[in-house]
C-alpha cells in the first residue's frame, strides 16, 4: 500500500463520518468517531513503518534529532515570549514608580551617616592631637591607638557586610530591616563608647602611658565596630532602596555632602569652643594639657547632635526587600536564568555570590582606587592639624580653621559633582581631582614664608579639599557601578573596600608615628613632608591605577558567575535590557491591546 493511496483512504473515510453524523443519533455518531480513529491511527502507523523501511538507521535518527531540535526551539520562543510578556507588564507597573525618592526619604537617608561623620572628624583630626599633646603621649603609643581602631574597624566591617548580605531574614530584621537593624546596632555602640575615649577618668591623672592605652583599646574597639556596622548598613541601603544608577548617584552625592556638613559642623563646634573658653592671656595658644575638658565638652555636644539625626533616619527611611521596581529587574532575571538555554538570551546572574566577586579583576581595581582616595582623605584629616602646630608652629584655632576650609571646598564642589560627572564622565572628573590633590601637596612642599603661614596656606586647603571630594565620591560611585544590580552582595563589596581602607590608613598612621618617635621627634619639618610626599603620593597611585580602568566598563563581569557561567554569558543588566528595548516596548503594546480588550 502506498502512501498516495492511503492518504486518499483518510480523505473518503473523512467524509463519509461527516455525512453519516448529519443523519444518526448521538450513540451511533460516537461509534462511527472511535471507529474512524483507530483506522486513521492504523493508518499513520503503518505510514511511519512504511517510511522506516525505506530508510536506513542513520537517516531515522538524524529526522528524529532535527524533529527535537525543532520542538525545543519552538518551545522556547513561546517561553521567552510568556516571560517578556510578564515582565512588560511588571515594566508598566514600574512606570507608574518615580524614579526619584521623596525628599523626606532623601533627608533622611543622608543624615543617617551624621554621627558617623561627626566622629570620624574628631577621630581623624584630633584623636593623635590630643593624645599626644594634651595628654603626653608618646608618638608611638598615640599611633598604636590609632592602630588598633583602624584594625578593629577593618575586621569588622567585611564581617558585618556579609551579615547584612545574607538572604535570610528573620525576627525584628524581617519586619525592621536588616539594614537598619544593624544601623542601630552600630549607633547605640558609638553612643556609649565615643564620649569615653576623649575623656580621662577620675584618678587617672597621674597613671601611666600604658596604664591608660589598655584602658583606651576596648573602648576604641566598640566604637570601631559600631562605627562599622552604621558604615555598611547606611552604604549597602543605596542599592536597596533605588534601582536607579542617577538616583543612586545622587544620593551618594547628597550623602558625601551631609559628610562635609557634619566635618565643619565638627570644626565650627572646635572653632567655638576654643574661642569661647579662652583665657585672655596674649594673643598666641597652643595645644597643651588644659585644653582635656574643651575636648570633652567637644565630644558630648557632637554625640548628641548624631544622636538625634539617627532617630531621623531611623522614622524616615524605610527599607523594603523587594520594591515594585527591584522585583521588576529581580523576576526578570530569575525568569530568564530558570529558562532553557538560548545564546540569543544570555543569562545575567541576580546576585554575585562572594566567591564570585573575588574573580573579578575590577574588584581588585576599584578596591585600591578606593583605598587610596581613603588614605588621601583620611591621612590629610590627620596629619593637617599636626602639620599645622609642629610645623607652622600656628596658632591653636588654625587646627579647626583651615579643615574648615577644607570641607567648605569639598562642599562647594560635591555639588557640582552631578553635572560634572554627565559633562566629563566619572573618569575625567576623577582625574581631574588627583591632579588637585597632588598640586596641593607639591605648594605645601615649596611654600614658605609669613604669607604662605597666614594665607596661603588656606588656598591648601581649599585646594586639598576640593581634590578629596572628586576623590572620594568618583570612587564611591565607581563601586556602586561595580556592584550594578548584585545589590544582595553589596554589603560584602563595601566590606571589603573598607577593611583595605581601614588597614591602609592605620598601617600609615603608626608607620609616620614611629618614624617621627625615632628618627624626629623634634623635627619642624616632619609633617611637612608627610603632608607633601605621602599624601601627596596616595593621590598619584589613585590616578595610576585608574588609567587601568579607562578602557573598562564597570558592572560588565569578567569572571564567571560562581564558576558555573562563561564570561562572555554574563552582562550588564542595562545592556540586556537596550538590546532587547525593541522587543519589550512591542511585549508592551500587546500587553496594554490586551487589557484594554478585557
Amino acid at each position: 500500500m502506498d502512501i498516495t493511496t492511503i492518504i486518499i483512504t483518510i480523505i473518503m473515510s473523512t467524509m463519509i463520518t461527516i455525512m453519516i453524523t448529519t443523519t444518526m443519533n448521538t450513540m451511533i455518531i460516537i461509534m462511527i468517531t472511535i471507529t474512524t480513529s483507530i483506522m486513521i491511527t492504523t493508518m499513520v502507523i503503518i505510514i511511519i513503518m512504511d517510511i522506516i523501511i525505506t530508510m536506513d538507521i542513520i537517516t531515522v535518527i538524524t529526522t528524529v534529532i532535527i524533529i527535537r531540535d525543532r520542538l525545543i526551539k519552538t518551545l522556547n520562543v513561546i517561553h521567552i515570549r510568556s516571560v517578556r510578556k510578564d515582565f512588560a507588564r511588571e515594566k508598566l507597573k514600574a512606570m507608574d514608580h518615580p524614579t526619584r525618592l521623596p525628599w523626606s526619604q532623601r533627608i533622611s537617608f543622608g543624615v543617617g551617616h551624621a554621627l558617623n561623620d561627626l566622629c570620624a572628624s574628631m577621630w581623624f583630626s584630633y584623636l593623635i592631637v590630643y593624645l599626644q599633646l594634651v595628654l603626653g603621649f608618646d608618638s608611638n603609643y598615640a599611633g598604636f591607638v590609632l592602630l588598633i581602631g583602624q584594625v578593629a574597624d577593618a575586621v569588622a566591617t567585611p564581617l558585618l557586610g556579609m551579615e547584612a548580605s545574607k538572604k535570610a531574614v528573620t525576627g525584628v530584621c524581617k519586619r525592621y530591616g536588616k539594614r537598619k537593624f544593624l544601623h542601630f546596632i552600630g549607633t547605640v555602640c558609638v553612643i556609649l563608647s565615643f564620649p569615653f575615649i576623649f575623656s580621662v577618668c577620675p584618678g587617672c591623672e597621674n597613671s601611666s602611658q600604658l596604664a591608660l592605652t589598655t584602658m583606651l583599646v576596648p573602648l576604641v574597639i566598640i566604637f570601631q565596630f559600631g562605627w562599622a556596622a552604621v558604615q555598611v548598613s547606611h552604604l549597602s541601603l543605596i542599592p536597596v532602596i533605588t534601582p536607579h544608577e542617577t538616583e543612586r548617584d545622587f544620593l551618594n552625592v547628597f550623602r558625601y555632602a551631609i559628610d562635609i556638613a557634619s566635618d565643619m559642623g565638627t570644626y565650627v563646634i572646635v572653632w567655638a569652643v576654643f574661642d569661647l573658653t579662652r583665657k585672655p592671656t596674649g594673643s598666641h595658644h597652643t595645644i597643651t594639657g588644659e585644653y582635656a575638658d574643651k575636648f570633652m565638652l567637644i565630644v558630648l555636644i557632637i554625640v548628641g547632635i548624631g544622636a538625634f539625626f539617627s532617630i531621623i533616619f531611623h522614622l524616615g527611611v524605610r527599607e523594603v526587600p523587594k520594591s515594585p521596581i527591584s522585583s521588576e529587574e529581580n523576576s526578570y532575571d530569575e525568569k530568564m536564568e530558570k529558562s532553557p538555554g538560548s545564546s540569543e538570551f544570555p543569562p545575567f546572574p541576580e546576585n554575585l555570590s562572594w566567591r564570585g566577586w573575588l574573580k573579578e579583576v575590577h574588584f581588585y581595581q576599584v578596591g585600591l582606587i578606593y583605598t587610596a582616595t581613603r588614605l588621601f582623605q583620611n591621612m590629610s584629616s590627620v596629619f593637617m592639624p599636626l602639620y599645622l602646630s609642629e610645623s607652622l608652629k600656628a596658632n591653636d584655632d588654625f587646627i579647626a580653621k583651615i579643615p574648615l576650609v577644607m570641607n567648605l571646598a569639598g562642599f562647594a564642589i560635591s555639588c557640582l559633582l552631578p553635572k560634572l560627572f554627565k559633562v566629563f564622565s566619572k573618569k575625567v572628573t576623577f582625574m581631574a581631582g588627583a591632579c588637585a590633590g597632588v598640586g596641593a601637596c607639591v605648594w605645601i612642599s615649596v611654600g614658605e614664608g609669613e604669607s604662605f603661614h597666614t594665607q596661603g596656606i588656606f588656598g591648601v586647603g581649599a585646594l586639598m579639599g576640593a581634590a578629596a571630594s572628586m576623590l572620594v565620591v568618583s570612587s564611591l560611585s565607581f563601586t556602586h557601578d561595580l556592584i550594578g544590580t548584585s545589590s544582595e552582595s553589596g554589603a560584602f563589596v563595601y566590606g571589603c573596600m573598607s577593611f583595605w581602607d581601614k588597614m591602609a590608613n592605620g598601617i600609615a598612621g603608626m608607620v609616620v608615628q614611629h618614624m617621627h618617635a625615632v628618627h624626629c621627634d623634634k623635627c619642624d619639618w616632619f609633617y611637612r613632608d608627610v603632608m607633601a610626599y605621602g599624601v601627596g603620593g596616595a593621590a598619584m597611585f589613585s590616578s595610576l591605577i585608574l588609567i587601568t580602568l579607562l578602557p573598562a566598563n564597570l558592572g560588565v563581569r569578567q569572571s564567571a558567575y560562581n564558576g558555573a557561567v562563561n564570561s562572555k554569558e554574563i552582562v550588564n543588566y542595562q545592556a540586556l535590557e537596550e538590546s532587547n528595548e525593541g522587543s519589550t516596548t512591542r511585549e508592551i503594546q500587546e500587553v496594554t491591546a490586551e487589557e484594554k480588550k478585557e
